[in-house]
């Protein structure tokens, strides 16, 4: 697509939003039993994950959309490296005693086990050996397509979270013995040895603190996933029911396989090279409990990263829905699309924190979930879209 719209001709004020054609259609809570209840935690690329993705694109389908599957091949779920990592420095320290240049070097092997580790790098280093897959679903508009949505939400499940730690923490700490060690052999502190050796041990117990609890994760179950992402695959589908066709706008419903890794969405922009003006991507997070939310941007980031336009338009689009505009407290799904310049919001249901509520917790089940808000993030969606379709033209 080459057409690139003049924004600047465009009110955003003066739009009629349809009402809805008045049909049979599924109830959202409805595929959010069969998905969290049903079927259960999804890992990426397990069996789940993958009946998951049978089962949205048979919905997809029977709305009426084009649809076909993506498979590729990814990592399996995190391990737990952080134990190698803490044995290598407890090493470091019981070598040092006896030879510091042999512990400057395991020390020195530790940081970059731990930067290997990382998930940026380990991707780099990792052979991907199991197999996930996109659904991807596309609804041809009633005109000439000059604007392109692309919904996304993943089909798996967060693996749960470390309590202590994360990779990069512990690069720091493997990092901090290294330089430790090092001004210990080259040019020692002027501090007591007693107080010298604490400063050495202080990483170290961090590291097997850490490794630990990773132990402990990993041996926990997953949660269901009612809020992450049952509840945001509902609102999806319940939105592309009632959307039918659109004007000038081509809309795509894809679920991401590995979309809480990030790998289903690499893939979908690596196959797909969407025209980065007029693809509009609106990545769906948890949905179903808290406050109904457009993300500005996540606190990592000190200036708005979602697109201007897509902005305006959710903003127009609460007329009738409870919505606001937050800023996250996590790193959303789009986060490589704003990375990138192209046009992308998430929308999310946060607590007072600005987090998911449950995410990754056994907690989250069906149970969890309120009906209501489902309904209302759909129809946020419709609304939202309906508005970039009546300035499409």
């Amino acid at each position: 697509m080459t057409y690139e719209p003049d924004y600047s001709t465009m009110p955003l004020n003066t739009v009629e939003f349809p009402l809805p054609v008045l049909r049979r259609r599924e109830d959202p809570i409805d595929a959010i039993h069969k998905i969290a209840d049903d079927i259960g935690a999804r890992p990426v690329t397990s069996i789940a994950e993958a009946q998951t993705a049978a089962y949205v694109a048979s919905r997809l389908r029977r709305a009426g959309l084009q649809v076909w599957t993506d498979p590729f091949r990814t990592h399996a779920l995190a391990g737990s490296g952080g134990l190698m990592v803490a044995l290598l420095a407890s090493a470091s320290i019981g070598v040092w005693t006896y030879e510091r240049l042999y512990a400057l070097a395991i020390a020195a092997t530790t940081s970059v086990v731990a930067m290997l580790l990382t998930n940026t790098l380990s991707r780099h280093f990792r052979r991907a050996t199991s197999e996930s897959q996109n659904v991807v679903a596309t609804h041809a508009p009633i005109g000439p397509a000059t604007r392109r949505v692309v919904l996304l939400v993943p089909l798996d499940t967060h693996q749960p979270r470390d309590p202590i730690g994360s990779r990069e923490a512990q690069v720091a700490a493997s990092v901090a013995l290294l330089t430790m060690m090092s001004l210990e052999y080259i040019a020692p502190l002027p501090l007591p040895p007693e107080v010298r050796t604490v400063l050495l041990l202080i990483p170290v117990v961090y590291l097997l603190l850490a490794a630990s609890a990773e132990l402990w994760v990993r041996s926990q179950p997953f949660s269901s996933g009612a809020v992450s992402y049952a509840g945001s695959i509902a609102a999806m589908l319940t939105a592309v029911d009632d959307l039918g066709r659109l004007n000038n706008t081509e809309l795509w419903a894809v679920g991401l396989g590995g979309g809480t890794t990030g790998a289903g969405l690499a893939n979908l922009v690596k196959k797909y090279p969407f025209d980065s003006q007029a693809t509009f991507f609106i990545g769906l997070e948890g949905l179903g409990r808290g406050t109904l939310s457009y993300v500005l941007h996540d606190v990592n980031e000190r200036t708005r990263s979602a697109d201007d336009i897509l902005v305006d338009v959710f903003t127009e689009a609460t007329r009738g829905v409870r919505a606001e505009p937050r800023i996250a407290n996590f790193i959303p799904i789009v986060r490589p699309l704003t990375q990138a310049k192209r046009r992308a919001i998430s929308i999310a249901c946060l607590d007072h924190n600005g987090r998911v509520p449950l995410q990754g917790s056994t907690k989250d089940t069906s149970e969890a979930i309120t009906p209501a808000i489902v309904e209302q993030s759909a129809r946020l969606l419709t609304n939202a879209i309906r508005v970039l379709d009546s300035h499409s033209t």
